[in-house]
């Protein structure tokens, strides 16, 4: 089996994947996952050199220099690189845990936090005319990033639901959560365990949202109207938005994540949901009786 077919095993639904993802991040950390392939780690330990990538990045983000800056953008460049490698290696040597998930996503939770109130602590000094300071500006697109990101990813699972024509996917694996936690309490099985099952349950019902949904369209003919909305979200999904910081301070222009994640960010969500509704206004006539 060649390089180019176990990449493309090593991707989610493709449909489910940002075009950054598929041609700039994912690629490099194949590279990384194949070159180390023979060593034993496991999906949750690439999990954990993202978090310590991601932790460093912010330090440096907060020392407020432009060395620390450049450095900063250079381990969130690995964070997001080694942020792809875990579910990488779970689908290729299919030993992901069922804690894997969780894990993931507690470390990109995170280290988006750290980056963004890090940068903004360490650009707290330098201090410009007006009263918008670039510490506020930093706030501002780290705000904006995760309405774009919570958007982005309701469209994406809204898609994903109808191209599996199933609506409940996500409902019932929080059900088979619910009966490995029961059966783990009858059994008196292991604390640590218990605790784990009990979190990842809360994160998945968390993240669940109203994605039990009930599909109302015929799923052939959502997925047609609706593939082409899906990749313009995906221009302001979290991959863009961490390019566009790495970018930026890799290159000393902190002004083009203002750019793009404040005022381009904002101004395509706005025409996006206008879009999305006209879309949805033309299915409301071809609903499923």
């Amino acid at each position: 089996m060649n390089w180019i077919t176990e990449y493309k095993k090593s991707l989610k639904n493709i449909h489910a994947e940002e075009p950054l993802d598929i041609y700039f991040f994912r690629p490099i950390a194949f590279v990384i996952v194949k070159s180390l392939y023979a060593l034993p780690i496991t999906p949750n330990q690439y999990s954990f050199f993202a978090l310590v990538s991601g932790m460093a990045a912010g330090y440096n983000f907060y020392k407020g220099t432009e060395a620390g800056y450049q450095w900063g953008a250079f381990f969130f460049l690995l964070f997001a690189v080694l942020d792809c490698c875990d579910g990488m290696v779970a689908r290729l040597k299919k030993n992901g845990t069922e804690f894997g998930r969780l894990i993931d996503g507690i470390v990109d939770y995170t280290v988006n936090m750290i980056v963004y109130f890090s940068l903004a602590l360490g650009m707290r000094h330098q201090i410009t005319e007006g009263f918008i300071q670039p510490w506020m500006l930093v706030i501002l697109a780290g705000i904006s990033k995760a309405f774009h990101s919570i958007s982005y990813d309701h469209y994406l699972c809204e898609y994903i639901s109808y191209e599996n024509g199933d609506g409940a996917f996500v409902s019932r694996e929080i059900e088979e959560l619910k009966n490995k936690l029961s059966e783990a309490e009858k059994n008196n099985g292991p604390a640590l365990r218990r605790f784990m099952l009990r979190l990842y349950l809360g994160y998945s019902s968390l993240q669940a949202g109203n994605q039990g949904r009930v599909l109302t369209h015929r799923p052939e003919t959502y997925c047609e109207r609706n593939l082409l909305a899906l990749k313009l979200w995906s221009m302001i999904g979290p991959s863009f938005h961490m390019m566009f910081l790495i970018i930026s301070f890799l290159f000393k222009m902190p002004n083009v994540l203002f750019s793009f994640a404040i005022i381009f960010g904002n101004l395509w969500l706005a025409g996006m949901f206008l879009y999305q509704s006209r879309i949805n206004s033309e299915l409301a006539g071809e609903k499923i009786a």
